[in-house]
């Protein structure tokens, strides 16, 4: 399917709003705003509509516009991978969040970003379960593979900056693979690679469909959600960041 764009309008406060394109909108093959307060992607090269739903769709003020609520409350939405995201290329995701009454909420478990969940093949980035007592911005993030027939069980810890002076703040996360390696970049920092002791394919993934968002656990919001269909480099994602949190050069 072509891509798709939508000239977003607030017709309730009767004030238009301009869709903004990602940086680098060629290389994109999925993005999702939630602007227009509908969980139908922006833009796609396979299907813009989701596969299934999870909890309550609900919207919230985002980083430039709208963005979803997830964690308790809330909602995961999952999509078709077709075109959208294909891991026989090498590839960057790219997204914000931000938490919502973390320095209240208590104890929970998990914050759950996106994966593709299946019992043949996983791969996804969620904070740490533990320790339950800590607020999830003081605890590394986890990018796991999971139930592979050909890859190993593998967790690659990063943590992030920021801890508790960060809590409920907006942050930037990227995850990019190629060859050999993965990275992970968080808010305005050089990326962490790690090597990859295995080679990842498309074929290590059988279920056809990615999911973001959490309908459970602690309350956050997701926005600007984007996939790329190459490996952004540091400064690039640098651009993304300071474009989105509207830094001033």
């Amino acid at each position: 399917m072509k891509k798709l764009l939508f000239a977003l309008f607030a017709a309730a406060t009767m004030v238009s709003a301009v869709y903004a394109d990602p940086l680098f909108e060629n290389d994109v093959t999925f993005h999702i705003s939630f602007d227009d307060e509908t969980v139908e992607a922006d833009i796609s090269e396979g299907s813009e509509k989701i596969q299934t739903k999870f909890g309550n769709v609900a919207f919230d003020n985002g980083i430039a516009g709208k963005a979803l609520v997830c964690g308790k409350g809330g909602a995961k939405i999952r999509f078709h991978r077709s075109d959208n995201l294909n891991f026989d290329r090498p590839g960057t995701i790219v997204f914000f969040y931000k938490g919502v009454g973390w320095d209240t909420f208590g104890k929970g478990s998990r914050v759950f970003f996106w994966a593709i969940e299946s019992s043949a093949g996983y791969i996804g980035q969620q904070l740490a379960n533990d320790p339950k007592t800590l607020c999830p911005c003081q605890r590394q993030l986890f990018t796991m593979f999971l139930y592979g027939k050909k890859i190993p069980n593998k967790s690659y810890f990063t943590r992030l900056p920021g801890g508790k002076a960060g809590c409920c703040k907006w942050h930037m996360l990227a995850f990019s693979w190629a060859p050999g390696q993965i990275r992970v970049n968080a808010d305005n920092t050089p990326g962490k690679s790690y090597p990859l002791p295995f080679e990842v394919t498309e074929k290590d993934f059988p279920n056809q469909t990615f999911s973001i968002g959490n309908n459970q656990d602690w309350p956050y919001l997701l926005d600007e959600f984007t996939i790329y269909n190459r490996r952004l480099s540091d400064a690039e994602l640098l651009d993304i960041y300071n474009k989105t949190m509207g830094v001033k050069k």
